[in-house]
């Protein structure tokens, strides 16, 4: 993953996302906390599903002064690889944890893009704010902001397209494949 698109409507919700590829290559990174606390009780559990057995330390092991094994299941919780299974999920909390530095911003800078305006971990967050309140934030690795900046303006360009169909109200959702494979054609272009 290079680029993750979410336009976020008035009553901040998602309107749209995409995940965007980038010709250039970027280092795929993992992003975990390993446990080595003693105090991480043996029913431990990730989404209400409790870890096996063999991935806590026993109280035993524990006593015994023997480190947990790293290739272990359990020896690094975290949120997982970006491209994993769990990585939209950990793009989209990012995305939307972004929201309040959206909102700080805006007051003080006059213009519709806010450029880089937060940084997690290898992730930049970009945004872009319309006149009519919606937000469109991009996630990136790569720094060029001359093409993000071209990017989002399409993007706008496109979602204002969409608004004038007399069917589509202000924060529905964009189910349009038209509309997607005009941010893609654009995604490719200036990213």
């Amino acid at each position: 993953m290079s680029y993750y698109l979410v336009l976020v409507g008035t009553l901040d919700n998602p309107l749209y996302e995409a995940v965007l590829t980038s010709s250039k290559a970027a280092a795929s990174t993992t992003i975990s906390v390993t446990a080595t606390s003693p105090a991480v009780p043996t029913s431990f559990s990730i989404f209400g599903a409790p870890l096996p057995a063999s991935a806590t330390p026993t109280s035993a092991a524990l006593a015994a002064g023997s480190a947990p094994q790293q290739g272990a299941l359990g020896s690094s919780v975290g949120y997982g690889h970006k491209t994993g299974p769990n990585g939209r999920h950990v793009m989209q909390l990012v995305a939307h944890a972004a929201l309040d530095v959206v909102e700080d911003v805006q007051w003080t800078n006059g213009g519709m893009y806010l450029k880089s305006i937060d940084k997690f971990h290898e992730w930049t967050v970009s945004a872009w704010l319309t006149p009519g309140g919606v937000k469109l934030i991009l996630l990136h690795e790569l720094k060029n902001e001359d093409g993000i900046r071209l990017f989002l303006q399409e993007t706008w360009e496109t979602y204002v397209k969409t608004l004038l169909n007399p069917f589509h109200e202000l924060n529905a959702p964009i189910r349009n494949q038209t509309f997607d494979a005009r941010v893609r054609a654009s995604a490719k272009k200036h990213l």
